[in-house]
Order: C-alpha cells, then sequence, then structure tokens
C-alpha cells in the first residue's frame, strides 16, 4: 500500500467496510495508520491529522526507532521532545549547538528544582554532549547531564537526574545507593533496564 504524506507525517489510509468513524493507529511496522469508513472523503485526512498532531507524535516516539522518525536530509526546523511534550526549536546550521542551548534552557531549571525537591544540591549542573553517559557526577559536587536527554520521556529524564543527585550522598554503586535511589525513585529498577535502551530514542544528528 501507497505511504501519502502530511507535512513530517508519512502515512497510510486504509478503508473498512465496517469502520463506522476515523481511527488512528500508531505500530512499528506500519508506522501511522488511518482507518476510514468506505467512501470517506480523503480531503478530510488532513484536517484530522492537524486535530491529532500532539497525540501523533507522541505515538510514534514511543514505539519507532529513531531512524524511522527523522528526516533524512538531516535534523528539522523543530523537534518534539518528549520529555517536555512540546515541539522545540533547532537552528539547523548547529544542531547539536542549538540542542545544548534547548538543554540548558530546559533540562537545567528541571535538575535545580527536583535537586530543591530531594535536598541534595551540587556546586552546578552542567549540560554536555556526552557520548556514552546520560550524566555524571565528580568528586568536586559538579553534575554533568547529556543534552540528549532532551530525546527521553520525562521519568527517564528525572531518573537520570536523581541518579546522580544520589551520587552526592553516595560516590559508587553499592547497596546503599540503590537503597537511597529507591526512596526517591521506587521504580528506580525499572527506569534502569529502560534507560539502556534509550540510546536508540536519539537520532544520528544529535551526536
Amino acid at each position: 500500500m501507497a505511504k501519502e504524506h502530511k507535512g513530517n507525517f508519512e502515512y497510510q489510509i486504509k478503508t473498512h467496510p465496517r469502520a463506522k468513524r476515523v481511527t488512528m493507529r500508531v505500530n512499528a511496522p506500519e508506522g501511522l495508520v488511518i482507518v476510514v469508513p468506505k467512501g470517506f472523503s480523503k480531503d478530510k485526512i488532513a484536517e484530522i491529522i492537524e486535530e491529532k498532531r500532539s497525540w501523533i507524535e507522541k505515538a510514534l516516539y514511543r514505539v519507532l526507532p529513531a531512524s524511522s522518525r527523522e528526516d533524512i536530509s538531516g535534523p528539522r526546523e523543530n523537534f518534539f521532545s518528549p520529555a517536555f511534550g512540546r515541539n522545540l526549536e533547532l537552528d539547523r546550521n548547529d544542531a547539536r549547538g542549538s540542542l545544548r542551548l534547548l538543554a540548558v534552557e530546559n533540562i537545567t531549571p528541571l535538575a535545580w528544582k527536583i535537586s530543591g525537591e530531594t535536598g541534595l544540591r551540587p556546586e552546578k549542573f552542567t549540560i554536555k554532549n556526552q557520548k556514552s553517559v546520560w550524566g555524571s557526577c565528580s568528586t568536586k559536587n559538579n553534575i554533568n547531564l547529556n543534552q540528549k536527554l532532551l530525546f527521553l520521556e520525562p521519568w527517564l529524564v528525572r531518573y537520570v537526574i536523581l541518579h546522580e543527585l544520589c551520587h552526592l550522598r553516595h560516590r559508587n554503586h553499592s547497596a546503599g545507593f540503590w537503597n537511597f535511589l529507591a526512596e526517591l525513585d521506587p521504580r528506580c529498577l525499572s527506569h534502569r533496564k529502560e534507560i539502556k535502551e534509550a540510546q536508540r530514542k536519539v537520532p544520528h544528528w544529535a551526536y
């Protein structure tokens, strides 16, 4: 079945003889599929997509690998950040530099907010384009956070921040560290497992 386009969205339209209304689904093999009743005018599809744009973007980011979501020509002028649930403007001429500024504007205030909630205060938070880690905590109590956290879900961003804040109290990954983290994030073990697979959510241009 041929795919059609609306803005940045690629989708399929399937006509179902028993369908009584328009429905949408998103899955990894097919992407966005729009099921319409027999005789439904395809001219109305564009309007429906605009109405459901936010839901579609979030659904695509949940189920599709980053390589299927991004423009093959490189970064677009804006991208959807699951961490903050909205589109963020991007300078295509300096995508990684622009990404860092966006992370400073959005992730840093969140990190200080969580720091205030926990009473764990580092000397400073610094945003970096780290290659293999989501965050780190130095012996001088400086916490580095990866700018690519913008592409992760909010609960994973919070987990990373809490993880590094806990290193202010426990410098290693001892049982004491994990017990302390569990007090702040009861689902930390689940989040720990999820974060190991999170790199696939990041588009290649962000590296």
